[in-house]
Parts: C-alpha cells; sequence; structure tokens
C-alpha cells in the first residue's frame, strides 16, 4: 500500500514539475501609427489575459508554455474571447 501511494505521488509530481515547458514568447505590433493592438493570451487550461501595445511595440512575455497557449489579436478593439485563436511560437508573436 505504502509503495503504491508513492509511487502515485512521484507520478503526480513529475506531470506538475516541468520546468521546461514555462518559457518567454515575443509578441509585437505591426499596425500604423496611431493604432493599438489588443493581444489576448489564452493559457492553457483556462486562464486568459489581455496585453495592449502601441503601434510598433515589442514585448516579452514571460510564462508562456510554447506550443500549447494560443492568442488572439485585434487592432483597434479587444478580441472577444470566441475569436480565432493562433498557436504561440516560440518566434515572433505579432
Amino acid at each position: 500500500m505504502r509503495r503504491s501511494a508513492f509511487l502515485i505521488a512521484a507520478a503526480v509530481s513529475l506531470a506538475f514539475a516541468n520546468p521546461a515547458a514555462a518559457a518567454n514568447a515575443s509578441f509585437g505590433c505591426e499596425a500604423a501609427q496611431p493604432a493599438v493592438c489588443y493581444f489576448r493570451i489564452f493559457y492553457y487550461p483556462q486562464y486568459n489575459r489581455q496585453i495592449i501595445l502601441p503601434a510598433a511595440m515589442k514585448v516579452t512575455v514571460p510564462w508562456i508554455n510554447i506550443g500549447r497557449d494560443r492568442y488572439c489579436l485585434s487592432v483597434g478593439t479587444a478580441p472577444s474571447y470566441d475569436c480565432s485563436r493562433k498557436l504561440i511560437t516560440n518566434g515572433y508573436n505579432h
């Protein structure tokens, strides 16, 4: 009984302790002046946040899971929750 509990605890800790999964991702607004870009980042499984960037600005966002988390981009207004989501890459997301 103790051995199975230990194996289950070890498996759970390995599943949630993946430090290589979280990384920084670059985002930027390619719109012409004086436009503003609104990014909505969807963190897996349910959390999301919004980032607002003026035209020609770039920023690095920490704690992104590259290849799993997604984002939407809209110029001038905030994107809706049901927008068409793009996969976040380790390159430049715009």
